[in-house]
């Protein structure tokens, strides 16, 4: 491999260029690796396991992935942003009742942190997050940084139509919120302790704790 080049710099160079029947193939190898990664974890998977499941070579992973580690990455980058889509895409209500807003957008994230998926995606890398911290980041970008984000731009139009007291920024205002409304209820799901379930009691205290805290003079 070309010094200073990373594995992800051969991941990304290679999809650039695949022909549509091999972005075919590719998807089937990468969707069929990141089951088998959060089936077994890293180190369990074996290339030859995975070739005898979906068919091609050694040399075709290299090609395309560079190493074992760029197709877990190119794997755990896919399923990153398939979940992240639905929160960039949401839209929260700028008029009407605030915690009517904040419940819409509360249950919109914990449907997509609660997953069966994304949970095993998240034990996957907290797992890996030493060996991959790059995509640990990602990971945890895609559950509470992105969906702060959304929050970020309605805090604002709040802040400026008098909603909600001006003060902290409104970035930091929502990860708090995020963190109250998804951390904990995320940590019992992940380990499966009772409490997970019982979300919609949760998300109405973060809530009203959030206001308490926002609306007061």
């Amino acid at each position: 491999m070309v010094p200073d080049r990373t594995i992800l710099d051969v991941v990304v160079e290679s999809l650039e260029h695949r022909t549509p029947g091999g972005a075919a193939r590719l998807e089937a190898l990468t969707k069929t690796a990141l089951e088998m990664f959060l089936d077994q974890g890293y180190e369990a998977v074996s290339l030859d396991d995975l070739i005898a499941r979906v068919g091609g070579s050694r040399r075709n992973i290299y090609q395309h992935f560079g190493s074992k580690e760029g197709l877990f990455i190119a794997a755990v980058s896919a399923i990153s942003d398939e979940l992240t889509a639905p929160i960039k895409s949401l839209k929260i209500p700028l008029s009407g009742d605030p915690a009517a807003a904040l419940w819409l957008f509360g249950k919109a994230v914990l449907e997509r942190v609660l997953l069966p998926r994304t949970l095993d995606m998240t034990r996957l890398m907290i797992a890996e997050a030493v060996r991959f911290p790059e995509l640990a980041k990602t990971l945890w970008n895609s559950g509470h940084e992105q969906p702060a984000l959304v929050l970020a731009e309605w805090i604002t139009h709040q802040q400026k139509n008098g909603v909600l007291r001006k003060g902290p920024p409104p970035l930091l205002l929502a990860r708090q919120f995020v963190d109250l409304a998804v951390t904990d209820i995320q940590f019992r799901a992940l380990l499966g302790l009772p409490g997970a379930f019982k979300r919609d009691k949760a998300l109405r205290v973060a809530i009203e704790t959030f206001l308490q805290g926002q609306t007061s003079e």
